[in-house]
């Protein structure tokens, strides 16, 4: 069973998203790189590298953080999540 919990996970993961995408069209940022049809993981780190490498040419520093959240969705606020997906119109059988 443990062995299928990253394909359950990715599962969910784009079901959920097409879900969001047709109540919410507009909701994910440009910048939302994961789940998002159209894009890989590897055209955020071309975006990183291509704004690194405009500072350097530029002779400007960069600097960049990586996080790593644990239990990320454990920590969510709930109530906050709620009113967000409220306001951008997602059905409230979603919401709830």
């Amino acid at each position: 069973m443990i062995s299928l919990l990253p394909i359950l996970s990715k599962t969910i993961e784009h079901v959920a998203l097409a879900r969001m995408t047709v109540f919410a069209p507009n909701s994910l940022s440009p910048l939302q790189f994961a789940c998002q049809k159209g894009y890989l993981a590897l055209d955020a780190v071309h975006l990183m590298l291509e704004k690194v490498y405009k500072a350097s040419n530029d002779k400007l520093y960069s600097s960049a953080l990586f996080l790593d959240v644990q239990d990320a969705f454990d920590k969510v606020l709930y109530q906050r999540l709620a009113e967000i997906m409220t306001n951008d119109d997602f059905p409230p059988y979603l919401v709830d």
